[in-house]
């Protein structure tokens, strides 16, 4: 019961918040060359879209979601949202244990340019692949990846690729760290004195206990694989999911169409739960 009423309140939260938000530039206006607040203005539009939201059953407020390729821009969207945490996951752990398993000065050297690659931006590390592919094809006349999403093309290689390029070095980032820290604990020790192989201590033995937290900086790698999406799906001009929110106007449809795009976080902050009950970890670590 105590967890359905935190539902409740977490939904109209954010309820609240879509309203507050999408309102808030008509809480202000220019009058006379001053700037003017008006309550009255922002509360009536408040209440008229909290009004068609709490009316969704009418189905003119969901005409603009049948007009639109919903389904398959959202699959597409998901696709790539769901190949790119695959990637970033093999990769980052692939990074973490290679840079574990390096000598003193060489594993300076890779957690420097670690921290290094994942301060780059974002939108410097999109130009650099779309440089990169327009390169090869002017250079070499290879056009083996498709970038742009025209003519109704769906390419996959390449957004994925760039949207997983620095969740991977984040990721890695923090595994480096929570695996260092674990390292020296007492039971590492114990284990090497038993003469059990590094790699073994790392892939059995300290994974299964940075686990938990691996689950929960999850979330935060997904918000940040799907931020990258919507910044290629604008520049790579693809027909995805955040393509179709754009050309949303009304507030009932807008606010479905977040929903379903909070969806991945929901999927695995429930599986984030299940998992770490199951390692008998509740009391230790929690969502």
């Amino acid at each position: 019961m105590k967890t359905i009423f935190r539902l409740v309140i977490r939904l109209v939260l954010i309820i609240s918040g879509f309203l507050y938000t999408f309102n808030l530039p008509h809480l202000f206006g220019i009058e006379n060359d001053k700037i003017k607040i008006s309550f009255q203005v922002f509360g009536r539009l408040v209440m008229k879209e909290l009004f068609a939201f709490v009316q969704l059953k009418d189905p003119n407020y969901l005409v603009p979601l049948k007009e639109l390729p919903i389904v398959e821009s959202y699959q597409y969207t998901m696709t790539i949202l769901a190949a790119s945490l695959l990637v970033v996951l093999f990769l980052a752990m692939l990074i973490a244990v290679f840079v574990m398993l390096s000598s003193g000065k060489v594993q300076t050297y890779l957690k420097y340019g670690i921290n290094f690659i994942e301060g780059v931006p974002d939108l410097l590390v999109i130009f650099l692949f779309q440089i990169f592919v327009i390169a090869l094809y002017k250079n070499t006349g290879l056009r083996i990846f498709q970038l742009y999403g025209i003519f109704g093309a769906k390419p996959y290689f390449i957004p994925v690729v760039t949207v997983s390029f620095l969740p991977v070095f984040l990721l890695a980032q923090f595994l480096i760290k929570v695996m260092a820290e674990e390292h020296n604990q007492l039971y590492v020790l114990y284990l090497k004195a038993k003469g059990i192989s590094m790699i073994r201590i790392l892939l059995v033995h300290i994974f299964r206990n940075i686990f938990p937290l691996l689950l929960l900086q999850m979330r935060t790698i997904i918000w940040l694989i799907l931020a990258n999406i919507y910044l290629i799906e604008y520049m790579f001009n693809l027909n995805g999911f955040t393509k179709v929110i754009q050309r949303i106007i009304d507030f009932p449809s807008l606010v479905i169409c977040l929903f379903m795009m909070a969806i991945p976080f929901v999927v695995v902050e429930a599986g984030c739960w299940l998992l770490i009950k199951r390692l008998n970890r509740k009391e230790t670590v929690s969502l």
